[in-house]
């Protein structure tokens, strides 16, 4: 049996392509959308981004192209059209809620620059979202996690490195593999984390991450390749921290791999990178930290976002108030 790609997956793949192309040049005749993405990528909206919303686009170029309609037909009663229509095709309240996000950034944009007369989704409303508490892993678990991952191989090195990076510095799985080296400050226990948006900042480490670099560094980085290529480099030039045993920069797949892997031999339900990460800022905010100082290390813009873990840590709050108030 041949092992080549399927010629039908080949043609309906280029079908597709054909179509989404027709679909733009009918739904946006001027070319307006090539204009707003070369602006967002002037502001520093990353690639992942922007590509979500160029696929919300080929959604909408769709629609209005099947109503006979262009962008520059966008005005109250048809973004509420296309509103609605997304409502009723089922998605959940946050995918209808970035779909109608990237319609806004592009009215937004079309009417600063006056291709639309106003931006018709001043006034539209978003789907209600439901704000669900993330999945934390214990204490326990978490030092099961760390303990399975105990070799001295060169990648079992790597992936103790990647283990303690994620809870004991509470990175994105995107912010680790873009780790260089260069972003290493061994000296001062610190790491320069690029984050969303292209925002940096400075991330302390605690003994054990430290430690786990430094055996990393030691015996396992230069035994692991040069770290060419890779579409999940470091900055352009920099070598990336993360490689694989060829030498690739460690792509977000890989870290869920790696951390499947050692949640099977810890025996602990599977996990996902970022419930380390909610992990992290839980089990800190348990132990008092201040939740201004969590907002900074995890760099959320907002301190909204960041209150979520108040709630998580509900029931630690209430053994501390049952422990400690004369009223108890």
């Amino acid at each position: 049996m041949g092992t080549g790609a399927d010629p039908a997956c080949g043609e309906r793949a280029a079908a597709h392509e054909a179509e989404r192309e027709r679909n733009a040049a009918a739904g946006d005749p001027r070319g307006h959308a090539a204009g707003f993405f070369r602006r967002l990528e002037v502001r520093g909206i990353s690639a992942a981004t922007r590509r979500s919303y160029a696929s919300d686009l080929d959604q909408l170029f769709a629609w209005l192209t099947g109503r006979g309609l262009t962008l520059d037909d966008l005005d109250r009663r048809t973004v509420r059209a296309y509103s609605a229509d997304l409502g009723r095709r089922g998605y959940a309240p946050a995918t209808t809620a970035r779909k109608l996000s990237t319609l806004r950034g592009l009215c937004r944009d079309l009417a600063e620059r006056g291709a639309l007369g106003a931006d018709p989704t001043r006034q539209l409303p978003g789907p209600r979202r439901r704000r669900r508490l993330p999945r934390v892993l214990s204490l326990p678990d978490v030092e099961a996690l760390l303990a399975a991952a105990g070799g001295t191989e060169p990648l079992a090195l790597r992936d103790r490195l990647v283990l303690e990076l994620l809870y004991g510095c509470g990175l994105r799985s995107q912010e680790l593999v873009g780790l260089a080296t260069d972003d290493v400050r061994a000296g001062e226990a610190q790491l320069v984390v690029h984050g969303k948006g292209g925002k940096t900042r400075i991330v302390p480490m605690g003994e054990e991450a430290a430690a786990a670099l430094r055996r990393y560094l030691a015996r396992g980085r230069g035994a692991l390749g040069a770290g060419r290529g890779g579409d999940a480099t470091a900055r352009l030039g920099e070598r990336p921290l993360l490689v694989t045993r060829t030498g690739r920069a460690l792509l977000t797949s890989d870290v869920r791999r790696v951390l499947l892997r050692y949640c099977r031999l810890a025996g602990i339900e599977p996990a996902s990178p970022h419930m380390l990460r909610h992990a992290y800022a839980t089990h800190m905010l348990e132990r008092g930290a201040d939740l201004r100082a969590i907002q900074e290390l995890l760099g959320h813009a907002s301190v909204s976002t960041t209150q979520v873990y108040t709630h998580v840590s509900g029931a630690h709050l209430r053994r501390v108030y049952d422990l400690h108030h004369p009223r108890a």
